[in-house]
């Protein structure tokens, strides 16, 4: 982008006072407030929680899936829970995780039984939150030192469950969580005898699932969900949804979304034969970036040299950087 912020010259010293910096504000134009389901995503949703079953998501990443469960959370007033899976995640880090080291550090230092109980080792993950937020509170109070509730419990209510990128995880998670996920439940192995707890019937946990398809779920996994492929967009779907997130920046309807709108989904085309072929987020960033480039309007064409400028909010990878420069738009701003 073409600003007074950073210059990368020898030339410029050190401001007198802190550079102001107007940076957009992330939560307002993305957040879930503008979300548009389509369709099909709706009919979905509104079977997963009439038949109270989790909802499994794929699709391209930034296509929705995890924007999705932000915007379940804001329509319905649940509050949302969301549990990021990684490489070395294991079904029990779904429901809590136990802190032996710190337990056997404490047992060096200190002889009291309170201190040492394990309720003061247990840190409960997002669907473990989810079942203790649909308990009373006399219930819920048992599952915590001294009784004191964190700032996070509001129930009894139900909460949304968000696993983001399932794939990410071992095989062995999705057919260790099955019986869990479903029944909500989970046991405590370091309480007596390994306390079961368990949601209420009419405040279990809404649970959205999603994927980038990385690796395949196992079967028994999905016939336990609804299941939902989340579509490329269409162009129109994608002038509305840039004309509202974006029109505080002054993004209107003319020239500039609409030979933006075309240069993306040229990009997307075979023949670019790009590795990650840019997505709706990677766009609305694009078109943010280009309505603050100097001399940009609107009701005018889109300059070869302002989208040369940004193309790296709509392509990533530095090969497909390469591929993109053939475009007839970004070809022109070096010539």
């Amino acid at each position: 982008m073409s600003c007074n912020w950073f210059q990368g010259r020898p030339d410029v010293m050190a401001p007198a006072q802190p550079v102001e910096i107007e940076s957009i504000d992330r939560d307002r134009f993305f957040g879930p407030e503008n979300y548009e389901a389509e369709d099909g995503l709706r009919d979905a949703v509104n079977a997963a929680l009439l038949l109270d079953q989790p909802l499994l998501l794929t699709g391209e990443p930034g296509t929705g899936k995890t924007q999705l469960a932000e915007k379940l959370a804001l329509e319905l007033g649940f509050p949302l829970f969301k549990f990021e899976t990684k490489s070395t995640s294991v079904a029990q880090d779904l429901f809590y995780t136990f802190d032996h080291v710190g337990r056997f550090q404490a047992a060096q230092v200190s002889k009291d039984a309170a201190a040492l109980h394990a309720l003061n080792f247990i840190d409960f993950g997002a669907l473990g939150k989810a079942v203790v937020q649909s308990l009373q509170p006399a219930e819920a109070k048992a599952l915590f030192p001294a009784g004191e509730l964190p700032d996070w419990y509001s129930g009894p209510g139900r909460a949304i469950v968000l696993i983001d990128e399932i794939d990410k995880a071992p095989s062995d998670l999705p057919n260790d969580a099955l019986n869990e996920i479903e029944r909500h439940y989970f046991r405590i192995r370091e309480l007596q005898g390994g306390l079961e707890v368990k949601a209420a019937a009419r405040q279990r946990p809404v649970v959205v699932i999603t994927s980038n398809s990385e690796k395949q779920l196992p079967d028994a996994f999905l016939r336990r969900c609804i299941f939902y492929h989340m579509q490329p967009i269409n162009p129109d779907r994608l002038r509305r949804i840039a004309l509202r997130r974006l029109a505080a920046l002054k993004v209107q309807s003319g020239p500039l979304l609409e030979e933006a709108l075309q240069l993306f989904f040229d990009l997307r085309k075979p023949e670019y034969d790009l590795r990650k072929r840019p997505s709706t987020a990677e766009f609305l960033s694009f078109v943010a970036a280009l309505s603050r480039e100097p001399g940009a309007s609107p009701d005018e064409a889109l300059q070869p040299a302002h989208a040369r400028r940004v193309l790296a909010t709509l392509v990533k990878a530095p090969e497909d950087q390469t591929a993109a420069a053939r475009h007839p738009i970004i070809a022109a701003a070096s010539r």
